[in-house]
């Protein structure tokens, strides 16, 4: 009789615990938007960490303790900072960001913020790996790689200008053409070259590969970066004329499949054997470029973000 009276109870209690769980996974999943995701930064910053270790893979550098993923750990750090720093630096003009963008930002202002006091120490980590083995490094000159690094850094600072209104005219992006150039040659030189160089302590030179993984980088970024600013012609002062805006809507797609294509190349002059394996995540990047609309939303541009991190996986998975 007691296990009959009790069941009433237990299937209360289950219902509830039920109702709970459901109500817990309601409001964790309800906040995960496609918005939410690329606009934190968070993909990107997962991106630059997974370009990275594509480097290094491709350069077959393997490491020990961990190295390589700390080198890799910071890159992503401080690409979150760079990339959150200049959405701050665009929300204090008038139109800076979208309204959107805009409204978004300013209600994370405390959260951002607790965000870059943790992730300011572990930004730091690539630069404390390459001082503890800079006069070991390779290059005939090591203090011009450096000073190529230096400006990069400067590049990613200033290339949204200063915060307020009268900071817009540092602004390196607003230069006429040159908004994709900045942004791919400073992903060049900060998650191919550096953690490349960094690699070769001890060695007398760079690795033989390196031009090439150099070309191949910037080529994926300029194709990448060309879907964003298709969706930002009508936010873009038309005086930076970016290719986008040069090129319209079916030009832009052409041109961002070209450079997919010719980084394809690239990959299979850098590979030791000609394989479909490491090629996977720039043969997804065709198809996705293709893709590239004014209108599409917030999931397609988080997911061509991804793609960096695909094509990581496809390197780490299949070249030895």
């Amino acid at each position: 009789m007691r296990r009959v009276k009790n069941r009433p109870r237990q299937h209360l209690i289950v219902s509830r615990v039920h109702n709970r769980f459901v109500h817990v996974g309601y409001l964790i999943f309800r906040s995960v938007d496609a918005r939410n995701i690329l606009w934190s930064n968070a993909i990107i910053s997962l991106a630059s960490s997974a370009c990275v270790l594509a480097s290094f893979q491709l350069a077959h550098v393997k490491f020990s303790h961990g190295l390589g993923g700390a080198f890799a750990l910071g890159i992503g750090s401080a690409t979150w900072l760079a990339y959150t720093w200049q959405r701050h630096v665009k929300s204090t003009r008038a139109g800076g960001l979208r309204p959107a963008h805009q409204v978004w930002h300013q209600k994370r202002q405390p959260s951002l913020k607790a965000c870059a006091f943790f992730l300011i120490p572990l930004a730091t980590i690539p630069a404390i790996l390459t001082s503890q083995v800079f006069p070991l490094l390779s290059g005939s000159s090591p203090l011009a790689l450096l000073a190529l690094l230096l400006v990069a850094t400067s590049v990613t600072a200033l290339y949204a200008g200063l915060p307020g209104e009268c900071g817009e005219r540092q602004a390196l992006r607003r230069i006429p053409g040159a908004k994709m150039i900045w942004i791919a040659g400073a992903w060049v030189t900060i998650t191919a070259l550096w953690p490349i160089w960094w690699s070769t302590a001890g060695v007398s030179a760079l690795p033989p590969e390196t031009l090439f993984i150099c070309g191949e980088r910037f080529l994926v970024i300029a194709a990448l970066t060309l879907p964003f600013d298709l969706r930002d012609t009508k936010w873009d002062p038309e005086g930076m004329r970016t290719w986008a805006q040069v090129l319209g809507d079916h030009g832009t797609r052409w041109l961002a499949l070209a450079l997919v294509t010719l980084a394809i190349a690239f990959r299979l002059y850098i590979l030791p054997a000609p394989a479909w394996g490491p090629l996977v995540g720039l043969l997804a990047m065709g198809p996705a470029v293709l893709m590239a609309r004014r209108d599409r939303p917030e999931t397609y541009y988080g997911l061509l973000d991804a793609l960096l991190i695909f094509d990581a996986l496809g390197l780490l998975l299949f070249l030895d």
